[in-house]
């Protein structure tokens, strides 16, 4: 038997430490759990979705990588790879970073 889940969930903001930015460029660990278990881990599929209640331009980009997957959840590793420096430091992101994906148990 299939089995399928299509979902979304919110990252949110990603303010630099304080200090002085740049801050090195490291991923943010994002533990996204499913609303279902499924029966075995799925194969998992992410894509990052810019706020919707965002107003005005926006150039975010970002790069994301799943990392563990089980039966109740995934890890997904995001970062921004639009403003990265030569030295491989950025600003984090201001939006509501939303991350969608589609997680399923091939038949």
């Amino acid at each position: 038997m299939e089995q399928k889940i299509i979902g979304t969930h919110s990252v949110g903001p990603l303010k630099a430490p304080s200090g002085a930015p740049p801050w090195r460029n490291a991923p943010l660990s994002v533990e996204v759990p499913f609303p279902a278990a499924f029966s075995s881990p799925p194969v998992v599929i992410v894509s990052t979705l810019q706020d919707p209640k965002w107003t005005g331009p926006i150039n975010d980009t970002f790069a994301t990588t799943v990392t563990r997957v089980t039966k109740t959840g995934f890890t997904v590793h995001i970062v921004r790879v639009d403003t990265v420096n030569p030295d491989y430091v950025t600003y984090g992101w201001d939006q509501n970073l939303q991350l969608s994906y589609m997680a399923e148990v091939p038949a």
